[in-house]
């Protein structure tokens, strides 16, 4: 009988903490994913870590055409900001009767999904009104803004 005691014991702690299972339990709580954590990049703006850079940042004071490039989702996020006395809008230079992107200068960084069909996007900074330097980066996709 004392053989059997350790096993019954065992047998009766198995059946103990199966019995303790009251259904699904929430699951604990996730750790941020790196491909979602902002990753700080050279000149300020918190891009996604693995996000896919379409235009790279880029920063000047006069009006300027980015490179083109071709969103692979039909989607892709514009990260805007400037300072100075100035207005900056992001133009889409093959349909220039759009209405443009406004990025309010001395404020908060401007971001925006852009639904896009699957060919070459060609975007052109524009400086109006006055002295601003701008500040732009373009990722690929639907980014949490």
């Amino acid at each position: 009988m004392n053989r059997k005691l350790p096993v019954l014991a065992v047998g009766a702690s198995i059946l103990l903490v199966a019995g303790c299972d009251s259904g699904p339990q929430p699951a604990p709580p996730r750790r941020a994913d790196a491909a979602h954590k902002p990753a700080p990049s050279a000149k300020g703006f918190e891009l996604p870590a693995h996000a896919r850079l379409l235009v790279p940042e880029t920063s000047d004071s006069s009006d300027l055409a980015l490179a083109r490039f071709t969103p692979r989702q039909g989607t892709y996020t514009v990260y805007a900001r400037c300072t100075g006395k100035g207005n900056v809008s992001i133009v889409d230079a093959d349909r220039p009767e759009e209405e443009p992107i406004r990025v309010t200068c001395n404020g908060v960084d401007t971001a925006g999904l852009v639904h896009s069909e699957l060919e070459a996007q060609s975007l052109r900074m524009r400086v109006h009104g006055g002295a601003a330097t701008w500040t732009v980066a373009v990722v690929d996709g639907a980014q949490d803004v």
